[in-house]
């Protein structure tokens, strides 16, 4: 797996949906604050970065349709729409990446009380970057515009995070609000 690589699967997310490729770029920053803010070494955030920088990288394989809907989804909709982890996953074993990276991408809709998906798996069982990028982003799909609606304020992001504790590890998501609250001087 060569930079190269992940760089031209960014490439073709940027080019297949504008929207998402951005989100994707600003999952991996704030992916990396947590990083950082851990002590990672080198090679994990190295990981971690191509983990968060492609972690929708299946959407490429989703219609425009489902892509673009300005409404909620349908039952079938919200289906095909979760199948992106699964096409993702599909497309990197093929593409040889390591496996942190692609269970960081496959897993990060899991949810820390076991409601998410691909497996509702729980706790310290979701990968670890994969727990690290379902923060990152679910705070950037708050703060950001969406075709079904407009992006809410740092602070009720903030919120909508603290409301959602049993969504996320409770470590991983103070020291992600500790840097929010820091860099955006939220008391």
């Amino acid at each position: 797996m060569t930079s190269d690589v992940t760089h031209s699967l960014f490439y073709m997310l940027l080019a297949r949906d504008r929207a998402t490729a951005i989100h994707s770029r600003n999952v991996a920053k704030y992916a990396m604050t947590i990083g950082v803010a851990l002590g990672l070494n080198s090679e994990d955030m190295k990981e971690l970065y191509i983990a968060a920088l492609l972690h929708d990288c299946g959407k490429v394989a989703l219609p425009d349709k489902l892509l673009k809907t300005s409404r909620s989804y349908t039952r079938w909709e919200k289906q095909m729409m979760q199948q992106h982890v699964v096409i993702a996953k599909k497309l990197l074993v093929n593409l040889g990446f390591p496996k942190k990276i692609i269970n960081g991408i496959y897993y990060h809709h899991e949810r820390y009380d076991g409601m998410g998906y691909v497996e509702g798996l729980r706790g310290e069982s979701i990968p670890f970057f994969a727990r690290i990028i379902a923060i990152a982003d679910v705070f950037d799909a708050l703060t950001s515009k969406r075709p079904y609606r407009d992006p809410l304020s740092i602070q009720q992001a903030i919120d909508v995070l603290r409301e959602s504790k049993g969504q996320f590890d409770e470590k991983l998501l103070d020291i992600f609000l500790r840097y929010i609250n820091k860099s955006y001087a939220i008391l």
